[in-house]
């Protein structure tokens, strides 16, 4: 996989990305002279590489790129995570370029990621598993342990964030790439070259359908300079004072029973009724409960399911998540209001 380090002279013209991906899809392709010659990228080495920690990665590093080992600075952690510019990983690329001479970053996420594939309802599981209780968790675990959805958005998020950092050098490029755990074939999802040169961040549009990918594309974003932005000049009271003055269309009845529940669809965790029992569907495809309300209430605050849970209320045959079940609720609220109340008879009161 990737052609080793001898085979057939590349293009001249090409920098050491474009012939490692080169080399790495012609040898897949068949190729039996592809290859990268190192020495003719020698300005280029060694690169600093950070993967993730998962070891089927132990076979193709650095075969699939075509480098040898003592050009190949590997660094790893769970899913090859970035998400603070000034962070110990930040600061260990950093390390590596200033003293150990590295001379371009290679963000190399894969595809089949356990990191990705595992939930907030499981990661809690597992520490519970380990005998860490979630109260000693931090509160936001999907910010502290950076959980993503998509491995190739996650390169770019981590790519991105690297190259924000005031630890990187500007001369230094930084790469993002995807390895296809399977066959080795390497995707150039962010090109270091181009990237340096624009400093411009990306945004990858992913659309899936029936589990495939129906879409996929880079998006490079210009750069942003709050300098460059405009702002209308004007006083403070003045504008309080302008807006005093001019009064606002009332609302219609219809209008205001509509942000009414809007502002209830907002926290919709208000609306799980306590009293009723519950069907859960966990993360695992398996069935719980019934449970109560307080209980799902409870199973919510520790993260362990979310809006996007099937749930089946006692007594129904219907499954939706919690989120559509308790919205529902609310515009049922909205939908069918009290009667107004009656004033008791003359005779009414005189009993």
């Amino acid at each position: 996989m990737g052609g080793g380090c001898h085979g057939l002279a590349l293009n001249d013209d090409m920098r050491l990305f474009e012939a490692i991906v080169d080399a790495n899809h012609r040898a897949l392709a068949g190729d039996e002279k592809a290859g990268l010659h190192v020495e003719e990228f020698a300005d280029a080495l060694p690169i600093v590489a950070l993967t993730c920690i998962d070891p089927r990665l132990n076979p193709l590093m650095p075969e699939v790129l075509g480098i040898p080992e003592a050009k190949f600075i590997w660094l790893r952690n769970s899913g090859n995570i970035i998400f603070d510019p000034m962070s110990t990983m930040t600061r260990t690329l950093a390390l590596a370029s200033a003293v150990k001479d590295g001379k371009e970053i290679a963000i190399i996420g894969h595809t089949d990621c356990h990191v990705r594939k595992t939930s907030m309802a499981e990661l809690i599981d597992r520490f519970k598993a380990l005998g860490i209780e979630r109260s000693r968790l931090p509160e936001n675990l999907n910010e502290f342990f950076g959980l993503f959805a998509s491995e190739r958005q996650n390169v770019i998020r981590s790519t991105d964030v690297v190259r924000s950092s005031p630890l990187i050098g500007p001369k230094i490029p930084v790469h993002g790439l995807l390895v296809d755990i399977e066959t080795g074939k390497l995707e150039w999802i962010v090109n270091g070259y181009e990237a340096s040169a624009t400093h411009g961040s990306q945004v990858y549009l992913e659309a899936k359908l029936g589990g495939k990918e129906v879409l996929g594309m880079n998006l490079k974003l210009p750069d942003f300079n709050i300098g460059e932005m405009k702002f209308p000049e004007f006083k403070i009271g003045g504008v309080a004072i302008e807006l005093g003055s001019t009064p606002t269309a009332p609302q219609t009845a219809e209008a205001q029973s509509a942000a009414q529940v809007t502002k209830q669809v907002v926290d919709w965790r208000q609306h799980i009724a306590r009293h009723l029992k519950y069907k859960v569907v966990g993360s695992d495809q398996k069935q719980y409960g019934p449970i109560s309300g307080i209980k799902l209430l409870e199973w919510l605050g520790d993260e362990r399911i979310d809006g996007a849970t099937q749930v089946q209320v006692e007594g129904s045959s219907t499954w939706q998540t919690l989120a559509e079940l308790a919205n529902q609720r609310v515009g049922q609220l909205g939908k069918h209001r009290m009667p107004p109340t009656i004033p008791p008879t003359p005779e009414q009161i005189r009993q």
